[in-house]
């Protein structure tokens, strides 16, 4: 067994490997009274107070070692509150639990009935802080919509102790999320709180059973609507009459391509492959690259847009903080009143291009990479049902060769969808329009 009295650096605890000797290691830190270093043979980094009060030795474990350890907010004001029940620590926390520790024994006090009476009740919010700003915003890339969400709907529980709020009322509270904001935004509200406090577990910052386990999500159907034939005309004609430059190019890009918004609204020139037709997105929400291979149509737009640039860097520039348009939904509800179409999301603009794809008989695994889904289950939920359309306007076509227009059981079977002309013959073609 070894003693070294050193002046503790994090960096230097991180280096060091287990003892040679196969015993314990201890070092005495010499910035700090009563702080104590234990590395076992397996590695373990332990911190303890270590101390003689009255003639006789006292030790006290505090926490591992672990350079990124997350403290409660009342760490500051007493670190005592997390004694006995941490996530480890890192170098300066031990030094300030130490001389918590260290003080107390020197006043004749107890630290461990004292923690016991001053044990303390962490907040939701400010478990809510410390998933943002050591998971989310490593890890997620919507942060940003988490805080804009815990603001508006789970602010009224921002000082709650998470150990008072009850499974009870997080079911009462998402049903009636529920009713007054929608079924999907009550399920993401619930996803989001439950999160939260399975991340505190499991960085020990909280011990109990998770409030949101076992309360019910609502189910949701899978949407889905997209632009039928009827109103395509009245669509595109809406989008042609849209005075807004921008908003008319960045829905027929949307249309035809079926990206998704973010993805459009975000494009940069130097993304863009003009001369050979292609758009490569470098990060899309299945955190892979996509690459878009650009139709006549959709490259006689962008060329339009790169000759008019008012901006260097993006097709879609904006007057904002991200310096591209963000969310056109005033120019989007222009159009549909004007195309009189209703309940059509910007969303149903992608869903609109992998339905006629399914209707014109594309697999599903085409249009999987057309849409940029990672799972072909994906795109099998959503366009299936469209899919089945364009097979039983197969088996019509094959019918009408089989049959030469006449059923099995003897009529006729109108093939062609033609009119017939007054004064000519009747279409005895087997053609089918759809």
């Amino acid at each position: 067994m070894s003693h070294n009295r050193i002046f503790l650096k994090s960096g230097w605890i991180q280096a060091q490997k287990p003892p040679t000797e196969g015993k314990r290691a201890y070092f005495y830190d010499l910035k700090t009274e009563g702080l104590e270093l234990t590395i076992t043979p397996a590695g373990v980094k332990t911190f303890s107070a270590y101390k003689w009060v009255n003639g006789r030795p006292r030790r006290l474990t505090l926490g591992r070692f672990n350079p990124n350890a997350l403290q409660c907010s009342e760490f500051d004001a007493d670190p005592l509150a997390v004694l006995g029940n941490n996530p480890g620590l890192t170098l300066e926390q031990a030094r300030q639990l130490c001389r918590a520790v260290v003080g107390d024994w020197a006043s004749g006090q107890n630290p461990i009935d004292r923690r016991r009476a001053t044990r303390y009740q962490v907040s939701l919010g400010e478990l809510f802080e410390s998933y943002i700003e050591h998971h989310a915003k490593h890890h997620t890339k919507t942060w940003k919509v988490m805080i804009y969400h815990f603001d508006k709907y789970l602010a009224h529980w921002r000082r709650r102790s998470v150990k008072e709020i009850t499974r009870a009322e997080v079911q009462a509270f998402i049903n009636k999320l529920g009713s007054d904001s929608g079924h999907s935004t009550a399920n993401r509200i619930l996803e989001l709180f439950r999160a939260i406090i399975n991340k505190a577990k499991e960085w020990r910052l909280v011990e109990l059973e998770n409030p949101a386990a076992g309360v019910r999500k609502f189910k949701i159907k899978p949407r889905k609507r997209f632009v039928r034939q009827d109103e395509l005309p009245r669509l595109m004609r809406a989008i042609e009459q849209e005075p807004n430059e921008d908003i008319r190019d960045y829905v027929l890009i949307s249309l035809s391509t079926g990206v998704r918004k973010s993805n459009v609204l975000s494009m940069r020139w130097e993304h863009l492959d003009l001369g050979n037709g292609v758009w490569v997105i470098p990060d899309t929400k299945n955190d892979e690259s996509h690459e878009v291979l650009l139709t006549p149509a959709e490259l006689a737009i962008l060329k339009r847009r790169f000759d008019e640039r008012t901006s260097f860097e993006w097709v879609f520039p904006g007057t904002g903080k991200t310096g591209h348009i963000v969310d056109p939904k005033r120019g989007w509800a222009r159009i549909l009143e004007q195309a009189g179409i209703r309940d059509l999301h910007m969303h149903d603009l992608r869903r609109t291009l992998g339905s006629y794809m399914a209707m014109s008989g594309a697999s599903l695994s085409v249009i999987g990479n057309a849409l940029n889904h990672k799972d072909v289950t994906t795109t099998r939920k959503v366009y299936a049902h469209t899919a089945r359309e364009a097979e039983r306007q197969a088996r019509l076509n094959a019918h009408a060769m089989m049959y030469g227009g006449v059923t099995p059981g003897g009529n006729v079977v109108n093939i062609s969808a033609k009119t017939e002309t007054k004064g000519e013959p009747p279409d005895q073609s087997t053609h089918c329009e759809f």
